[in-house]
């Protein structure tokens, strides 16, 4: 039967000479995948974080779907065109690659990705965009650190809270990046912060997310966005 979604687009492999295997986070199915024949000529305007209307078919027993259109649903035009921005779609991507792997319907978090690549696509100062974006998701993933009124100086990355007191035995972050943690959960203004500090605040990030993802590798991306970003 003929289905219509609106769809984020996360991957793509090749599956022959003229078609793709490519996988959507859809806003009525979770995470779908279909083939999509003749997608290397059809599907040349797909790139990381597009937001699509699609058009596919599926038979109940079929894992892939049959995918026959793929069409802009927002005009996205400065992330594939700006190198920095670009670099994080491809971050953000390998995230999402890693997370989300059901088929559930997810409306607040499809609401809150289109949200966000929206924001980058119109970004300015993209210096803590990736980390941001890390701790919103985390949000989203229940994974999200527990945070108080006022600033701790330590933060436990296996328990996801912050204290004024060191647990001896636990993996914990301190200092200036744990206060700029704190002031971007609560939204909070802060007074330009080295590149140096934005590095230390996102390496936390990634060690944060690998205690709490099964299996969490964004290796692939995370050498060129801190190339990128930090370097």
């Amino acid at each position: 039967m003929k289905q219509s979604d609106t769809a984020i687009f996360i991957h793509r492999i090749n599956y022959s000479e003229s078609s793709l295997i490519v996988t959507f986070y859809t806003l009525q199915n979770g995470i779908q995948k279909f083939i999509f024949q003749g997608g290397k000529k059809k599907g040349t305007a797909l790139f990381p974080l597009s937001i699509c209307e699609i058009i596919y078919y599926r038979r109940p027993d079929s894992e892939l779907g049959k995918l026959t259109e793929a069409k802009p649903h927002l005009a996205l035009q400065d992330i594939p065109m700006n190198p920095v921005k670009a670099t994080i779609a491809f971050f953000m991507v390998d995230v999402l690659k890693q997370c989300l792997q059901t088929d559930q319907r997810d409306v607040s978090l499809f609401k809150f990705l289109e949200k966000t690549i929206v924001t980058l696509n119109r970004a300015t100062d993209l210096s803590l965009f990736a980390v941001q974006f890390l701790l919103d998701f985390s949000l989203h993933m229940g994974i999200d650190p527990h945070i108080q009124k006022t600033n701790k100086r330590y933060f436990h990355l296996q328990d996801g809270d912050f204290s004024d007191y060191d647990r001896t035995g636990e993996l914990v972050a301190d200092g200036p990046p744990v206060i700029l943690i704190q002031s971007i959960l609560r939204k909070e203004p802060f007074s330009n912060p080295t590149k140096e500090l934005k590095s230390e605040v996102f390496d936390i990030m990634i060690h944060y997310y690998k205690l709490h993802v099964p299996n969490f590798n964004v290796q692939k991306s995370l050498d060129v966005i801190k190339e990128i970003l930090y370097s």
